[in-house]
């Protein structure tokens, strides 16, 4: 259970939602799955990559396309019912924490090539989305974050520093001039940020909350991950029948890692690999080991730990793409969830309409059930505190068309995995969550598709440790 604090209900004004069944936008897109397809006997391949999210599909398109290795995929559920299709759907290339900061960390060079990666993530998306054929909805757009405070802007010009230092392309800051703060941003910054009235704050940001007295756009999208993954594992099982296996309601319950294969147990029988790619966003606890019994784990600050979010969406008036942050916490990095608000052309089967989907609250993972319930005082929480900002023309404790919940993949750097673990080159991984987009995870299948083909790449921030 979730504990949520005190809401219009327990004051007695409105009465709050009941609980509801969690059901996921995205999820309702997808086509039938069609007959189970079980791993029913023993298989070798050159790589086992296990879990069939966007993350897995990913890996196996870029290794199919880029080398001439047998790939065998393991789903322990269905394709894409996992986080990919529980997320928010965004398409963001941003990391949980500021870029400045894993500067300060991992140097200036090492933040850049990172950053460069999760940026080549769109063009990434297109190659996925043209080669299969996929049909899914992309959408781009330019996206915007509210700011409150000198620490908000302070720290995001000194991101901008570190992208013009590293040639990286450069987000736009705006700063009212009603600010109170403006004059306390040091002199050396004023090239990173233009200023303009209150009401040009207002316009982007779209709320009349005078408190927001900056302005952080980039370019960023949306599109269901989910019906993604879909429509590339068919191609994939189409394009590549002698070298590509897939198999769902396929649990894998341990792994163990030699020094020339890996040896995956499913159910009764085995799978055997030259390497094994986990892309299970880390929540599902295999146990891997080496020959001898001794479990494998990654450095402690890279364990996925995981938070489960929480997501509405409502069927709009109708009005553009979009994309709105706004920050809650008076210092980045405060226990405070930010709240976003996306806006989106969603297709119905005898309609298209606009989704507004809208979400920030996140909790610990406990005993999380994806078909669990979604409970109504989280929901009237969210309609008292975000519905505002997602559509203030909208009554309260109106019905949601949708509302959801889903495990996100964070871990206590903050910077995803992505390679070879340093003592079991046979053992890779590609997992972990990078705020609410979904493009690091097509951007870390490519790199691990180098990886297997042979390349040597130079070291990254998101090397396992």
């Amino acid at each position: 259970m979730v504990a949520v604090r005190s809401t219009a209900q327990d004051r007695g004004e409105l009465p709050g939602y009941p609980d509801l069944q969690s059901r996921s936008p995205w999820i309702a897109q997808l086509e039938p799955d069609g007959p189970a397809r079980p791993f029913d006997a023993d298989v070798d391949a050159d790589v086992a990559v296990v879990g069939a999210g966007i993350a897995g599909i990913a890996t196996a398109f870029f290794i199919l396309g880029s080398t001439a290795r047998r790939v065998l995929l393991l789903e322990r559920d269905r394709v894409g019912r996992g986080a990919t299709g529980r997320n928010a759907g965004q398409l963001t290339t941003y990391f949980e924490r500021p870029l400045c900061d894993i500067a300060d960390e991992f140097g200036v060079e090492q933040a850049v090539a990172a950053q460069r990666c999760f940026d080549e993530g769109h063009d990434l998306l297109d190659l996925m989305a043209e080669e299969s054929g996929a049909t899914v909805r992309i959408e781009r757009f330019s996206a915007h974050m509210g700011m409150f405070a000198l620490n908000h802007v302070l720290v995001h010009l000194r991101c901008q520093q570190v992208r013009r230092a590293g040639g990286l392309r450069e987000e736009t800051c705006i700063v009212s001039e009603d600010a109170d703060f403006l004059h306390q941003i040091p002199r050396e910054m004023r090239a990173f940020y233009t200023v303009a009235p209150q009401g040009r704050i207002r316009e982007l940001l779209e709320t009349d909350d005078d408190r927001y007295r900056a302005v952080l756009s980039d370019r960023k999208g949306c599109a269901n991950s989910g019906a993604l993954v879909q429509q590339v594992l068919a191609y994939l099982e189409d394009r590549y029948p002698d070298r590509f296996t897939y198999a769902d309601h396929a649990k894998v319950e341990q792994v163990v890692v030699g020094d020339d294969d890996v040896l995956l147990q499913v159910g009764q029988h085995h799978a055997r690999a030259a390497a094994v790619v986990m892309c299970t966003n880390g929540f599902i606890d295999h146990l891997v080991t080496d020959r001898s019994g001794q479990r494998i784990e990654l450095a402690a600050a890279q364990r996925i730990a995981g938070r489960v979010a929480y997501m509405a969406a409502f069927v709009d008036e109708p009005r553009g793409p979009t994309a709105m942050s706004y920050i809650r916490n008076t210092v980045i990095g405060g226990d405070t969830a930010y709240v976003y608000v996306t806006r989106r052309t969603y297709d119905r089967p005898l309609d298209t309409v606009t989704l507004t989907c809208m979400g920030g609250p996140e909790h610990p993972v406990e005993d999380y059930d994806p078909n669990g319930a979604f409970l109504g005082p989280m929901l009237t929480m969210m309609d008292d505190e975000i519905r505002p900002f997602a559509q203030p023309r909208r009554a309260a404790r109106q019905p949601y068309d949708f509302q959801w919940h889903g495990l996100m993949g964070y871990n206590e750097g903050g910077v995803r995995v992505v390679g070879a673990h340093p003592r079991h080159p046979h053992l890779l991984y590609n997992l972990g969550c990078n705020g609410v987009g979904f493009l690091p995870s097509i951007a870390g299948g490519r790199r691990i598709a180098a990886l297997v083909g042979g390349e040597r790449l130079a070291p990254t921030i998101f090397d396992p440790r």
